[in-house]
């Protein structure tokens, strides 16, 4: 004999509402990550460029002037 209950099963529910919020919250940080990215991508280019500026140009001519 089948036993019939007015008990919804929700376990199938909350996996897939689980699953929702954790796409939804890995889709909120990649977004953050992205937006963090591009406001900081003029500022981080120009730091790369002094730095590449101190190493090709400044601490040569410092080595020459010195006498190394």
């Amino acid at each position: 004999m089948v036993q019939i209950s007015n008990k919804p099963n929700i376990s199938s529910m909350k996996t897939v509402a689980d699953d929702a919020e954790y796409s939804s919250k890995l889709l909120a940080r990649e977004g953050k990550l992205f937006a963090g990215l591009l406001a900081t991508r003029v500022k981080g280019f120009a730091i790369g460029i002094c730095i590449a500026l101190l190493f090709i140009v400044i601490i040569p001519f410092i080595a020459k002037a010195i006498g190394l």
